[in-house]
Protein backbone atom coordinates (compact mmCIF):
# COMPACT_ATOMS: atom_id res chain seq x y z
CA UNK A 1 0.00 0.00 0.00
CA UNK A 2 1.07 3.72 -0.90
CA UNK A 3 1.73 5.92 2.14
CA UNK A 4 0.73 9.53 1.54
CA UNK A 5 2.98 12.08 3.65
CA UNK A 6 0.42 14.72 4.58
CA UNK A 7 1.85 18.04 6.20
CA UNK A 8 0.61 18.70 10.26
CA UNK A 9 0.15 22.00 9.38
CA UNK A 10 -2.66 21.14 6.47
CA UNK A 11 -4.02 18.00 8.83
CA UNK A 12 -5.03 20.84 10.95
CA UNK A 13 -5.76 23.62 8.79
CA UNK A 14 -8.03 20.28 7.66
CA UNK A 15 -9.60 19.35 10.38
CA UNK A 16 -9.99 22.66 12.08
CA UNK A 17 -12.07 24.01 8.95
CA UNK A 18 -14.39 20.77 9.07
CA UNK A 19 -15.14 21.67 12.64
CA UNK A 20 -13.56 17.63 13.69
CA UNK A 21 -12.06 17.16 16.62
CA UNK A 22 -9.53 14.11 16.09
CA UNK A 23 -12.09 11.45 18.28
CA UNK A 24 -14.79 12.35 15.68
CA UNK A 25 -12.64 11.49 12.68
CA UNK A 26 -11.37 8.33 13.63
CA UNK A 27 -14.95 7.48 14.59
CA UNK A 28 -16.38 8.15 10.98
CA UNK A 29 -12.83 6.60 9.47
CA UNK A 30 -13.81 3.46 11.39
CA UNK A 31 -10.02 3.84 13.04
CA UNK A 32 -8.39 4.25 16.48
CA UNK A 33 -7.60 7.52 17.68
CA UNK A 34 -3.96 6.86 18.27
CA UNK A 35 -4.01 6.32 14.26
CA UNK A 36 -5.69 9.95 13.67
CA UNK A 37 -3.13 11.78 16.77
CA UNK A 38 0.09 9.58 14.70
CA UNK A 39 -1.62 10.88 11.03
CA UNK A 40 -1.52 14.87 12.82
CA UNK A 41 1.51 15.39 14.00
CA UNK A 42 3.47 13.48 11.10
CA UNK A 43 4.26 10.09 13.30
CA UNK A 44 2.55 7.94 10.74
CA UNK A 45 0.86 8.52 7.51
CA UNK A 46 -2.30 7.08 5.61
CA UNK A 47 -2.56 4.97 2.49
CA UNK A 48 -3.53 6.88 -0.24
CA UNK A 49 -7.23 4.65 0.37
CA UNK A 50 -7.41 6.28 3.89
CA UNK A 51 -6.53 10.13 2.17
CA UNK A 52 -9.31 9.68 0.04
CA UNK A 53 -11.61 8.81 3.00
CA UNK A 54 -10.03 11.72 4.84
CA UNK A 55 -10.88 14.08 2.02
CA UNK A 56 -13.95 12.99 2.08
CA UNK A 57 -14.37 13.27 6.05
CA UNK A 58 -12.99 16.70 6.05
CA UNK A 59 -15.07 17.85 3.10
CA UNK A 60 -11.79 19.31 1.16
CA UNK A 61 -10.41 18.54 -2.83
CA UNK A 62 -8.49 15.53 -2.07
CA UNK A 63 -5.71 17.33 -4.12
CA UNK A 64 -5.72 20.06 -1.47
CA UNK A 65 -4.12 17.07 0.95
CA UNK A 66 -0.68 16.93 -1.09
CA UNK A 67 -0.25 20.41 -0.12
CA UNK A 68 3.13 21.63 1.55
CA UNK A 69 1.13 24.39 3.12
CA UNK A 70 -2.69 25.07 3.94
CA UNK A 71 -4.29 26.77 0.91
CA UNK A 72 -5.78 30.49 1.40
CA UNK A 73 -9.21 29.75 0.37
CA UNK A 74 -10.79 32.80 -1.32
CA UNK A 75 -14.64 33.84 -1.18
CA UNK A 76 -15.04 35.48 -4.60
CA UNK A 77 -17.47 38.34 -3.03
CA UNK A 78 -17.32 40.88 -0.01
CA UNK A 79 -18.01 40.07 3.44
CA UNK A 80 -19.88 42.80 5.14
CA UNK A 81 -20.10 41.08 8.77
CA UNK A 82 -18.36 42.41 11.58
CA UNK A 83 -17.61 41.48 14.92
CA UNK A 84 -16.85 43.79 18.35
CA UNK A 85 -12.70 44.59 17.28
CA UNK A 86 -12.51 42.26 14.74
CA UNK A 87 -12.62 43.75 10.87
CA UNK A 88 -12.83 39.06 9.49
CA UNK A 89 -15.22 37.15 10.58
CA UNK A 90 -14.61 33.26 9.91
CA UNK A 91 -16.64 31.65 7.18
CA UNK A 92 -17.75 27.89 7.23
CA UNK A 93 -17.51 25.24 5.12
CA UNK A 94 -21.32 24.98 4.65
CA UNK A 95 -21.09 29.08 3.55
CA UNK A 96 -18.13 28.77 1.36
CA UNK A 97 -19.62 25.87 -0.30
CA UNK A 98 -23.07 27.50 -0.91
CA UNK A 99 -21.03 30.65 -2.26
CA UNK A 100 -19.04 28.79 -4.42
CA UNK A 101 -22.29 26.79 -6.19
CA UNK A 102 -23.98 30.72 -6.35
CA UNK A 103 -21.00 31.72 -8.35
CA UNK A 104 -21.26 28.60 -10.71
CA UNK A 105 -24.55 29.09 -11.14
CA UNK A 106 -24.09 32.89 -11.81
CA UNK A 107 -21.27 32.76 -14.13
CA UNK A 108 -23.05 29.89 -16.27
CA UNK A 109 -26.35 32.72 -16.46
CA UNK A 110 -23.80 35.37 -17.84
CA UNK A 111 -22.00 33.17 -20.04
CA UNK A 112 -25.74 32.08 -21.13
CA UNK A 113 -26.81 35.75 -21.83
CA UNK A 114 -23.87 37.35 -23.50
CA UNK A 115 -23.64 34.16 -26.04
CA UNK A 116 -27.68 34.56 -26.77
CA UNK A 117 -26.28 38.68 -27.53
CA UNK A 118 -28.66 40.34 -24.69
CA UNK A 119 -27.71 42.77 -22.74
CA UNK A 120 -26.28 43.90 -19.40
CA UNK A 121 -28.54 45.09 -17.10
CA UNK A 122 -28.93 49.27 -16.08
CA UNK A 123 -30.20 48.32 -13.01
CA UNK A 124 -26.47 47.09 -11.62
CA UNK A 125 -24.77 49.59 -9.57
CA UNK A 126 -27.43 52.63 -10.82
CA UNK A 127 -27.22 54.22 -7.17
CA UNK A 128 -24.31 54.39 -4.52
CA UNK A 129 -23.94 55.12 -0.86
CA UNK A 130 -24.10 58.72 -1.65
CA UNK A 131 -27.53 58.95 -3.49
CA UNK A 132 -30.83 59.88 -1.60
CA UNK A 133 -32.56 56.74 0.00
CA UNK A 134 -35.77 58.13 -1.19
CA UNK A 135 -34.33 58.17 -4.84
CA UNK A 136 -33.36 54.22 -4.94
CA UNK A 137 -36.42 53.47 -3.15
CA UNK A 138 -39.32 55.24 -5.48
CA UNK A 139 -36.71 53.57 -8.41
CA UNK A 140 -36.97 50.04 -6.88
CA UNK A 141 -41.04 50.59 -6.60
CA UNK A 142 -41.20 51.94 -10.11
CA UNK A 143 -38.79 48.78 -11.47
CA UNK A 144 -40.32 45.89 -9.71
CA UNK A 145 -43.92 47.58 -9.83
CA UNK A 146 -44.65 47.01 -5.82
CA UNK A 147 -46.81 50.29 -4.32
CA UNK A 148 -46.86 51.03 -0.74
CA UNK A 149 -49.29 49.23 0.66
CA UNK A 150 -48.46 46.23 -1.80
CA UNK A 151 -48.22 43.69 1.18
CA UNK A 152 -52.12 44.82 2.35
CA UNK A 153 -53.16 42.22 -0.88
CA UNK A 154 -51.74 38.91 0.63
CA UNK A 155 -53.11 37.10 3.79
CA UNK A 156 -49.86 35.40 4.53
CA UNK A 157 -45.96 36.23 4.94
CA UNK A 158 -45.49 33.52 2.14
CA UNK A 159 -47.79 34.93 -0.11
CA UNK A 160 -45.97 38.14 0.07
CA UNK A 161 -42.71 36.78 0.16
CA UNK A 162 -43.55 34.65 -3.07
CA UNK A 163 -44.90 37.82 -4.89
CA UNK A 164 -42.25 40.29 -3.81
CA UNK A 165 -39.63 37.04 -5.37
CA UNK A 166 -41.64 36.81 -8.67
CA UNK A 167 -41.21 40.59 -9.24
CA UNK A 168 -37.42 40.14 -8.41
CA UNK A 169 -37.12 37.45 -10.96
CA UNK A 170 -38.94 39.26 -13.61
CA UNK A 171 -36.12 41.75 -13.62
CA UNK A 172 -33.84 38.70 -14.26
CA UNK A 173 -32.32 38.68 -11.00
CA UNK A 174 -31.53 34.79 -10.12
CA UNK A 175 -33.01 34.33 -6.34
CA UNK A 176 -31.74 30.87 -4.67
CA UNK A 177 -33.50 30.08 -1.71
CA UNK A 178 -32.15 27.38 0.81
CA UNK A 179 -31.04 26.48 3.89
CA UNK A 180 -29.35 22.96 3.31
CA UNK A 181 -26.11 22.98 1.17
CA UNK A 182 -26.81 21.51 -2.05
CA UNK A 183 -29.75 18.97 -1.78
CA UNK A 184 -27.86 17.44 1.55
CA UNK A 185 -30.62 17.51 4.70
CA UNK A 186 -27.83 16.86 7.11
CA UNK A 187 -26.12 19.99 6.28
CA UNK A 188 -28.22 22.75 7.80
CA UNK A 189 -27.00 26.24 6.96
CA UNK A 190 -26.77 28.68 10.08
CA UNK A 191 -28.77 32.13 10.44
CA UNK A 192 -26.60 33.44 12.90
CA UNK A 193 -23.63 33.23 10.32
CA UNK A 194 -25.63 34.96 7.87
CA UNK A 195 -29.56 35.30 6.21
CA UNK A 196 -28.31 35.94 2.67
CA UNK A 197 -25.43 37.08 0.48
CA UNK A 198 -25.72 38.82 -3.30
CA UNK A 199 -23.40 39.00 -6.69
CA UNK A 200 -24.19 42.33 -8.15
CA UNK A 201 -23.01 40.99 -11.55
CA UNK A 202 -24.22 43.65 -14.42
CA UNK A 203 -25.31 40.24 -16.56
CA UNK A 204 -25.92 37.55 -13.79
CA UNK A 205 -27.14 39.40 -10.88
CA UNK A 206 -27.80 36.57 -8.05
CA UNK A 207 -29.66 36.59 -4.12
CA UNK A 208 -29.29 33.95 -2.08
CA UNK A 209 -31.50 33.78 0.86
CA UNK A 210 -30.77 31.34 3.82
CA UNK A 211 -34.64 29.21 3.82
CA UNK A 212 -33.52 28.20 8.15
CA UNK A 213 -34.66 31.90 8.97
CA UNK A 214 -38.44 32.50 8.99
CA UNK A 215 -40.22 33.67 6.43
CA UNK A 216 -40.84 37.22 7.98
CA UNK A 217 -37.32 37.54 8.34
CA UNK A 218 -36.53 36.23 4.56
CA UNK A 219 -38.82 39.25 3.17
CA UNK A 220 -36.23 41.63 4.64
CA UNK A 221 -33.46 40.02 3.21
CA UNK A 222 -34.52 39.72 -0.26
CA UNK A 223 -35.41 43.46 -0.41
CA UNK A 224 -31.73 44.06 1.81
CA UNK A 225 -29.56 42.21 -1.01
CA UNK A 226 -31.63 43.18 -3.60
CA UNK A 227 -30.26 47.25 -2.54
CA UNK A 228 -27.03 45.32 -2.45
CA UNK A 229 -27.38 45.35 -6.36
CA UNK A 230 -28.83 48.25 -6.90
CA UNK A 231 -25.86 50.18 -5.83
CA UNK A 232 -23.84 47.14 -7.44
CA UNK A 233 -21.56 45.98 -4.35
CA UNK A 234 -22.99 42.78 -3.38
CA UNK A 235 -21.68 40.55 -0.68
CA UNK A 236 -22.30 38.38 2.81
CA UNK A 237 -24.27 40.81 4.81
CA UNK A 238 -24.39 40.83 8.31
CA UNK A 239 -27.30 38.82 10.25
CA UNK A 240 -27.61 41.16 12.92
CA UNK A 241 -29.93 43.52 11.59
CA UNK A 242 -31.56 44.43 14.42
CA UNK A 243 -28.82 44.34 17.45
CA UNK A 244 -28.66 47.65 18.86
CA UNK A 245 -25.13 48.93 19.38
CA UNK A 246 -23.74 46.48 17.50
CA UNK A 247 -21.04 47.49 14.94
CA UNK A 248 -22.38 47.03 11.19
CA UNK A 249 -20.73 48.07 8.35
CA UNK A 250 -22.12 51.62 6.54
CA UNK A 251 -23.16 49.44 3.67
CA UNK A 252 -25.04 47.16 5.84
CA UNK A 253 -26.87 50.10 7.82
CA UNK A 254 -27.32 51.99 4.26
CA UNK A 255 -28.71 48.33 2.70
CA UNK A 256 -30.83 48.01 6.29
CA UNK A 257 -32.14 51.70 5.71
CA UNK A 258 -33.88 50.81 2.32
CA UNK A 259 -35.16 47.71 3.29
CA UNK A 260 -36.86 49.10 6.18
CA UNK A 261 -38.16 52.33 4.28
CA UNK A 262 -39.38 50.02 1.32
CA UNK A 263 -41.06 47.06 3.37
CA UNK A 264 -42.88 49.95 6.12
CA UNK A 265 -43.08 53.37 4.76
CA UNK A 266 -42.68 55.85 7.35
CA UNK A 267 -46.19 57.83 6.56
CA UNK A 268 -48.08 54.50 7.08
CA UNK A 269 -45.80 53.70 10.20
CA UNK A 270 -46.71 56.56 12.05
CA UNK A 271 -50.28 56.80 10.84
CA UNK A 272 -51.16 53.14 12.37
CA UNK A 273 -48.73 53.53 15.33
CA UNK A 274 -50.88 53.44 18.47
CA UNK A 275 -49.67 55.65 21.27
CA UNK A 276 -51.85 54.31 23.62
CA UNK A 277 -50.56 50.84 23.25
CA UNK A 278 -46.80 49.86 24.47
CA UNK A 279 -44.05 48.44 21.97
CA UNK A 280 -45.32 44.98 22.06
CA UNK A 281 -49.19 45.45 21.30
CA UNK A 282 -47.94 47.90 18.05
CA UNK A 283 -45.31 45.50 16.58
CA UNK A 284 -47.92 42.06 17.14
CA UNK A 285 -50.12 43.85 14.95
CA UNK A 286 -47.99 46.27 12.67
CA UNK A 287 -45.98 42.67 11.46
CA UNK A 288 -49.42 41.38 10.41
CA UNK A 289 -50.02 44.42 8.32
CA UNK A 290 -46.96 45.27 6.73
CA UNK A 291 -46.04 40.84 6.57
CA UNK A 292 -42.76 41.39 8.02
CA UNK A 293 -41.30 39.88 11.25
CA UNK A 294 -41.87 41.71 14.65
CA UNK A 295 -38.08 43.40 14.75
CA UNK A 296 -38.32 44.93 11.27
CA UNK A 297 -41.51 47.20 12.93
CA UNK A 298 -39.73 47.28 16.20
CA UNK A 299 -36.64 48.69 14.36
CA UNK A 300 -38.13 51.23 12.10
CA UNK A 301 -40.45 52.24 15.26
CA UNK A 302 -37.28 52.99 17.34
CA UNK A 303 -35.15 54.87 14.25
CA UNK A 304 -38.52 57.07 14.07
CA UNK A 305 -38.67 57.99 17.47
CA UNK A 306 -41.92 56.14 18.44
CA UNK A 307 -40.36 53.68 21.15
CA UNK A 308 -37.35 54.67 23.79
CA UNK A 309 -34.43 53.32 24.52
CA UNK A 310 -34.80 50.82 26.82
CA UNK A 311 -38.46 49.89 25.76
CA UNK A 312 -36.49 49.02 22.36
CA UNK A 313 -34.12 46.71 23.87
CA UNK A 314 -36.38 45.35 26.62
CA UNK A 315 -38.73 44.95 23.59
CA UNK A 316 -36.39 43.02 21.46
CA UNK A 317 -35.33 40.79 24.23
CA UNK A 318 -38.93 39.07 24.49
CA UNK A 319 -40.06 39.36 20.84
CA UNK A 320 -36.40 36.89 20.39
CA UNK A 321 -37.61 34.89 23.91
CA UNK A 322 -40.93 34.10 22.60
CA UNK A 323 -39.94 33.09 18.88
CA UNK A 324 -40.10 29.64 17.87
CA UNK A 325 -38.18 28.11 15.91
CA UNK A 326 -39.02 27.29 12.29
CA UNK A 327 -39.63 23.77 11.91
CA UNK A 328 -38.18 21.93 8.55
CA UNK A 329 -39.99 19.18 7.82
CA UNK A 330 -38.95 16.60 5.89
CA UNK A 331 -40.97 15.31 2.71
CA UNK A 332 -42.84 17.95 0.39
CA UNK A 333 -42.90 18.31 -3.56
CA UNK A 334 -39.06 17.45 -4.22
CA UNK A 335 -39.56 19.24 -7.80
CA UNK A 336 -41.07 22.26 -6.71
CA UNK A 337 -38.60 22.61 -3.73
CA UNK A 338 -35.63 21.96 -6.02
CA UNK A 339 -37.09 24.84 -8.39
CA UNK A 340 -37.12 26.91 -5.05
CA UNK A 341 -33.69 26.27 -4.30
CA UNK A 342 -32.13 26.99 -7.83
CA UNK A 343 -34.44 30.03 -8.31
CA UNK A 344 -37.38 29.55 -10.63
CA UNK A 345 -36.30 32.24 -13.33
CA UNK A 346 -32.81 30.23 -13.61
CA UNK A 347 -34.06 27.02 -14.04
CA UNK A 348 -36.15 28.19 -16.86
CA UNK A 349 -33.20 29.43 -18.65
CA UNK A 350 -31.10 26.01 -18.06
CA UNK A 351 -34.05 24.03 -19.51
CA UNK A 352 -34.25 26.16 -22.55
CA UNK A 353 -30.82 25.74 -23.10
CA UNK A 354 -31.08 22.20 -22.55
CA UNK A 355 -33.82 21.96 -25.23
CA UNK A 356 -31.76 24.18 -27.04
CA UNK A 357 -28.99 21.42 -27.64
CA UNK A 358 -26.87 24.37 -25.88
CA UNK A 359 -26.50 22.62 -22.78
CA UNK A 360 -26.59 18.72 -22.14
CA UNK A 361 -28.77 16.99 -19.98
CA UNK A 362 -25.23 15.86 -17.50
CA UNK A 363 -24.23 19.66 -17.09
CA UNK A 364 -28.06 21.17 -16.63
CA UNK A 365 -28.11 18.15 -13.67
CA UNK A 366 -25.04 19.69 -12.12
CA UNK A 367 -26.05 23.14 -11.96
CA UNK A 368 -29.33 22.38 -10.59
CA UNK A 369 -27.53 19.47 -8.07
CA UNK A 370 -30.07 16.83 -9.16
CA UNK A 371 -29.90 13.85 -11.80
CA UNK A 372 -30.50 14.05 -15.75
CA UNK A 373 -32.99 11.91 -15.19
CA UNK A 374 -35.02 14.40 -13.09
CA UNK A 375 -35.05 16.66 -15.80
CA UNK A 376 -38.19 15.84 -18.20
CA UNK A 377 -40.24 15.90 -14.12
CA UNK A 378 -38.78 19.41 -13.55
CA UNK A 379 -39.64 20.46 -17.27
CA UNK A 380 -43.30 19.46 -16.43
CA UNK A 381 -43.20 21.03 -13.21
CA UNK A 382 -42.62 24.42 -14.94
Amino acid sequence: MIDVAISPEVFRWATDRAGLANAELAKRMNVKLEKVNDWEVGIALPTFRQTERLAEALRVPLGYLFLSQPPKMEIPISDFRTLSNKENVSISIDLQEVIYDAQRKSDWYKRWRIEEGLEAYNFVGKYSLNDPIEDIIQDLRRELDVPEEFAHRFHSWSDHLKQLVEKVEDKGIIVLQNGIVGNNTHRRLLVNEFRGFSIADDYAPLIFINAQDAISARIFTLIHELTHIWIGDGGISDPNYFTKGYPLKKIEIFCNQIAAEFLIPTNLLNKRWNRNFGAIENTETLCKEFKVSQESVLRKAFDLGLIPDTEYSDTLIRIQSNQKETKKGGGGDYYKTLIVRNSKHLTQEILFAVQSNKLTYTAAARLLNTQPDKLPRIMEKL
